[in-house]
């Protein structure tokens, strides 16, 4: 078996006054110096001849506490296990030793700013999907700057909250030293104002303005399917009644009344069932706006569909 240990090795190699590495009266291994010579560790010549130790007792260096440094909250523990062969268990003592934490290493976090400044997060996400607040997102949580939750407007910044307003100012004045260094403080900063760009009825204030509608309808019209709808062919030509009018940038492809993933108007429509199947006398769906015209026959719909029940 390999020499696991120190004294094992010097056991093999105490027949002093002979060479190491030939066979016969010679050493069967070179000393322990003779070795040392040659690598920086022990480990590293065992590494040579495809020996795998792990490296569960190898010190770190100082780039993989750079490593360490760079990806903590923004990969799992098991990136940096993987990429430097140690246990993510190990990962998480040493980021311990470093004083590194997830939570803080970028700035507050959402739930940070809602304990402190007992602002709902949901109040929170809005003023990111707007683009109104810079943030970076990390791999559990999205990180903010202090200094940038000014616009926040449900933040007393009157009397604000002691540890908001100690960490907000230490952000600002590490911007007036950049500023007065002649240095753009905004250059390499995490922190990006991103606007999102879908919204639909459920958004308040709604994000994007909507455009103006292809037809003229509203909530209670009887209107009919006039252009033929990808994936729901057999809705053309039917006569239904609009029960919401709404505008919609659901980028989910799935739905089969969707030719294109862009922001449009689209409206609520219940049909008539014409199936025995079906588990009742109507059907609803969900088509384009421009796919309907008001409908000029002069039946009772509301009576057309009671009759099929």
């Amino acid at each position: 078996m390999t020499p696991t240990s120190t004294e094992e090795w010097h056991q093999l190699t105490a027949r002093r006054g002979y060479r190491g590495g030939g066979s016969g009266s010679r050493r069967p291994y070179p000393s322990f110096y003779a070795i040392l010579r040659y690598f920086e560790t022990f480990r590293q010549a065992w590494a040579a001849v495809g020996i795998d130790l792990g490296r569960r007792q190898e010190s770190w260096s100082e780039i993989e506490d750079w490593y360490l440094r760079e990806g903590v909250g923004l990969i799992s523990r098991t990136e940096p296990a993987r990429d430097l062969q140690r246990t993510p268990n190990a990962v998480h003592r040493r980021m311990y030793d470093l004083g590194l934490h997830s939570y803080q290493r970028w700035g507050w976090t959402l739930n940070r700013v809602e304990r402190v400044a007992q602002v709902p997060r949901h109040r929170l996400q809005t003023y990111l999907e707007r683009g109104e607040l810079p943030f970076y997102r990390g791999s559990k949580c999205v990180y903010v700057d202090p200094a940038d939750l000014l616009v926040v407007r449900e933040i007393d910044w009157e009397h604000p909250p002691a540890e908001l307003a100690e960490a907000a100012v230490h952000a600002w004045r590490e911007r007036l030293v950049k500023v007065l260094a002649g240095i753009d403080w905004r250059v390499e900063r995490p922190f990006r104002a991103q606007a999102l760009t879908r919204t639909d009825r459920r958004w308040s204030p709604r994000l994007i303005t909507p455009a103006p509608k292809p037809v003229d309808i509203v909530a209670g019209d009887r209107v009919v399917v006039v252009l033929p709808i990808p994936g729901r062919p057999y809705c053309l030509g039917r006569v239904g009644l609009a029960h919401l009018i709404f505008w919609s940038a659901n980028r989910d492809w799935s739905n089969p009344a969707r030719s294109d993933p862009e922001p449009q108007w689209m409206a609520r429509v219940e049909f008539a069932s014409q199936h025995a199947r079906s588990l009742g006398p109507r059907v609803t769906y969900a088509l384009p706006l421009a796919s309907l015209r008001k409908s000029s026959e002069d039946c009772d719909l509301k009576g057309e569909l009671s009759a099929h029940a």
